[in-house]
């Protein structure tokens, strides 16, 4: 699956790091209480938490303003809370470790603030990698604009097409296809992704990599 790719990156948050979800369903509606605004129903924090457009969805839907709820949500989202409710996919560490043994370059794009990444990429355990990239501390704009991704592959040297993006979301399937690099969608079960069509392969786990 991967062997025609020099370059293998990943999303970080639902891909190779897993959150418990009682901990977004817990810590956005507390920022939404704490601001005023509300909220029709659970569904929408899944939304929040897995596709893009959030700013949308908090205005639209928590009826807040997008630049007051990212303030506040970065507060109470704590490195220390989010460790706490997050730990690593068994399959990510060995993953790392075959695709650098295949000569693989390997990089992680997250849309996470540095913080948060650099904690969550500890849970990896060392897993080799070669660049990763956190959206939220640069002059770029969130996924799915695709400056950050060509950002990356101008660091690595690399081309889109020797490229393939594997992501958990709608949000990360719309990035890759905006770069023009391949899509691999990892379903973790966490949520329902509605654009089959914008991947080269569907996996359940990432060991079917190497099939």
């Amino acid at each position: 699956m991967i062997n025609k790719y020099k370059h293998i990156s990943f999303d970080l948050d639902g891909t190779l790091i897993h959150t418990m979800p009682e901990y977004r369903h817990r810590v956005v509606p507390v920022v939404i209480k704490q601001l005023g605004g509300n909220i029709a129903d659970e569904f929408v924090i899944d939304r929040f938490w897995f596709e893009s457009g959030r700013s949308e969805i908090i205005k639209n839907h928590f009826n807040l303003n997008p630049d007051k709820f990212w303030e506040l949500f970065h507060i109470i989202d704590t490195p220390e809370q989010r460790s706490a409710h997050t730990q690593a996919y068994e399959d990510a560490e060995p993953t790392f470790r075959k695709l650098k043994d295949l000569g693989k370059t390997i990089s992680i794009i997250t849309g996470a603030p540095r913080k948060i990444a650099q904690i969550e990429i500890k849970k990896l355990n060392g897993a080799p990698h070669d660049f990763y990239f956190s959206i939220a501390d640069s002059e770029f704009s969130e996924k799915p604009d695709p400056s950050s991704f060509h950002h990356t592959l101008e660091q690595l040297c690399l081309k889109p097409e020797e490229t393939v993006y594997v992501g958990n979301s709608s949000e990360d399937a719309y990035y890759a296809k905006n770069t023009g690099v391949d899509f691999i969608y990892l379903n973790r079960k966490e949520h329902k992704f509605d654009l089959k069509e914008y991947a080269t392969a569907i996996i359940h786990s990432l060991d079917e990599l190497f099939a």
